[in-house]
């Protein structure tokens, strides 16, 4: 957990987010004395939506305030609910700009908030009648009164499910998906009673949620973290460090404590015990409350269709965020669960806390307690999973919410992500001849023998050299993973690796010919290695090896058994290579040792003496300052080679490797047919 910030002092912080946030959607405006985000025209819904609740869960509620979402939404300071003031406020902007007298307020289970929001809706309903008069009242207007207020309460939060209270369980990120059911289904029409109803039933037993931290979150300006241990949702509470290697399931949004402390394993364990946890929350609840045959009940049962709701509290990376979800679905999967949507985003955070949320919301279970709650003449459509799916789907101006509205499968169909799939469409690229080689690389059989023999190489000796190369990488590794950790990120010498081992299990497995000299034209079996090679190494390094090899591939296969191809293919291969990358000799990359290998090769100088000037090369780059890459950000004195100055070129140090590899492969088979003979 980072204690670094760009605002240090939370002094004005608040207002100046919301001002931010309103800049990015010019449909919103911003009360600062109230600090409340409203939409000034009015809409096609019959009530308007507000909500709100402590600073610091951005983008909560403001990035979820317009058309089709909330009409208003209002703020308190870091994690400290917004007063009743406040929240009035925020009512009667959402109330005049939508010139609607039916307000629905949609609260977070915490103290503060229910405390605040409760008065601010009783000061809403005591509104003088003459003040409440003054909106241009649609037919559903009250009669005699002030403002038609009512109240959904979203307590999401099954990690302390087993353990009942008076204040009862939290709420988290759920909250945002309530909103964004209840801001559709107000934008279709629906009426205040029935929207209630619906908010009701999501939110008391068809939503379940937990979370996870690795560390507590960092509020500005102060010294060090702090947790919420009474659950006011104001944050001040003292709080004690998570230990390095644990995480805490079940963490409240404003550090309050979880379940239980645990240590980080497996990532795939961990989503696992949060879904235990989800699933067996209805369970647990009715086994709390002595409450016959508790264990037979389910959240989740056979045939509901649900709604998988993957939030960030702020400090995990997108990459990590998505194999959370992978997992997720992968673990669902197993107990026959598949997710009608899958919404991942930074929906509600706790500023910047590495971790987590986890929801189910089971649209089937909202269902059967919409049909057993009866309705009024004017709930409108019945809301089956399918229509509750509609209104997830329903568009929105809202800037903050995240989900794709199209393309999922029919109820009861199954996503396919079958790799057959891709590759069936790769396959219209390749010839289903010579194990899918393009038709300039296939070369006629007769050809393959002339091939080689214009290079001066025997094709069954081409294994042993590549072997001998990628032991050479092997031998070489330490020394360019020590050069590159001074000049670099410390990798080149894995890539290199993994490179050398990619072509040495080609090598092993045949594949029918893959890296079968003696089945190949030099050309096709120097595409082969490209392919190997890009397909294992990645990154930069990756990239030049398969632009280099497959350059000389093509200038390979395009020359005649009458103009030997080892003079000029190389050289022709470094300037295709050169068309794509700026580097140059001399400027401190695997050109550095490329080059001279090339350039002697082209002057006939033979093989020993191209290796020598690669070695050379290599040698040369010692000191050298970087043009190019990671290393023009490290000075001249950066260190490591003993004497102050920079190491070699990791790079081009491995290419002279490979280059001595070869030729020491070559010439060890070369040397051992001579023995054969001999004897």
């Amino acid at each position: 957990m980072s204690q670094k910030h760009v605002f240090n002092d939370p002094t004005g912080l608040v207002l100046k987010a919301l001002a931010g946030a309103v800049a990015q959607n010019p449909a919103l405006r911003l009360h600062p004395p109230s600090k409340s985000v409203y939409t000034p025209t009015r809409a096609a819904a019959r009530v308007a939506l507000v909500s709100g609740g402590g600073a610091g869960h951005e983008p909560a509620h403001a990035g979820y305030t317009g058309r089709g979402m909330l009409a208003a939404s209002v703020s308190g300071d870091l994690f400290a609910s917004p007063s009743a003031h406040q929240v009035l406020a925020a009512i009667q902007l959402a109330a005049a700009a939508q010139e609607s007298h039916d307000i629905l307020l949609v609260v977070n289970n915490y103290t503060g908030d229910r405390l605040n929001f409760g008065l601010a809706a009783e000061r809403a309903r005591a509104l003088p009648a003459e003040r409440a008069r003054a909106l241009p009242a649609p037919a559903s207007a009250a009669g005699g009164g002030g403002l038609r207020v009512e109240t959904v309460v979203v307590a999401d939060d099954v990690a302390l499910c087993d353990r009942p209270g008076l204040v009862g369980a939290r709420g988290l990120a759920g909250n945002i998906l309530v909103c964004k059911l209840l801001g559709a289904a107000a934008e279709s029409g629906l009426a205040l009673a029935p929207l209630k109803r619906l908010g009701d039933a999501v939110a008391s037993g068809a939503l379940a949620s937990v979370g996870v931290g690795l560390a507590h979150c960092h509020v500005p300006g102060r010294k060090t973290a702090s947790a919420d241990k009474d659950g006011d949702g104001d944050g001040d509470g003292d709080g004690e460090r998570i230990a390095d290697g644990e995480c805490e399931l079940g963490l409240g949004l404003h550090n309050e404590p979880g379940v239980r402390r645990m240590r980080v394993g497996a990532a795939e364990d961990l989503v696992a015990a949060m879904l235990e946890q989800i699933t067996s929350s209805t369970a647990r609840r009715a086994r709390a409350a002595g409450e016959d045959a508790a264990e037979s009940r389910r959240f989740v049962e056979d045939g509901d269709e649900v709604v998988l709701y993957v939030n960030n509290l702020g400090g995990v990376s997108q990459l990590e965020m998505c194999a959370v979800v992978d997992a997720a679905v992968t673990q669902l999967a197993t107990s026959n669960i598949h997710p009608a949507r899958v919404l991942c985003a930074t929906y509600m955070t706790s500023l910047n806390a590495p971790g987590f949320s986890l929801s189910l919301l089971n649209l089937s279970a909202a269902h059967r307690a919409l049909a057993r709650g009866g309705g009024a003449p004017d709930d409108g459509p019945a809301l089956t999973p399918a229509a509750l799916l509609a209104l997830l789907d329903a568009p929105t101006e809202a800037t903050s919410w995240s989900g794709v509205a199209h393309s999922w499968p029919a109820r009861g169909a199954r996503r396919t992500n079958s790799a057959e799939d891709a590759e069936a469409l790769l396959a219209r690229f390749a010839s289903p001849e010579d194990g899918g080689a393009p038709e300039n690389l296939k070369g006629r059989p007769e050809e393959k023998g002339a091939g080689w023999a214009a290079l001066g190489v025997r094709p069954e000796r081409v294994a042993g050299a590549l072997r001998a190369a990628c032991a050479a990488v092997f031998e070489a590794e330490p020394e360019m993973t020590r050069f590159d950790t001074v000049v670099g990120d410390g990798d080149c010498g894995e890539t290199f690796v993994a490179g050398a081992k990619a072509v040495e299990k080609a090598l092993d497995d045949g594949d029918g010919g893959a890296l079968d000299a003696q089945k190949l034209a030099p050309g096709a079996f120097v595409a082969r290695v490209a392919e190997v090679c890009v397909g294992a190494m990645g990154g930069t390094s990756g990239a030049l090896f398969g632009l280099y090899l497959t350059a000389l591939s093509n200038a390979l296969s395009a020359s005649s058994t009458e103009t030997p191809p080892v003079e000029g293919a190389p050289q022709r291969a470094l300037h295709a290579l050169a068309a794509h990358t700026p580097a140059r000799p001399g400027d401190r990359t695997l050109v550095d040792a490329l080059h001279p290998f090339c350039a002697a090769l082209a002057r006939g100088d033979g093989l020993a003496a191209a290796v020598g000037a690669a070695r050379a090369g290599a040698e040369g780059t010692r000191g050298m300052r970087a043009r190019l890459g990671r290393a023009t950000y490290v000075g001249d004195g950066a260190g490591g080679d003993g004497e102050g100055g920079l190491p070699p070129d990791p790079g081009a140090w491995g290419v002279a490797a490979i280059l001595e590899g070869l030729e020491r492969g070559l010439g060890a088979a070369a040397a051992a047919a001579a023995a054969a003979a001999a004897a």
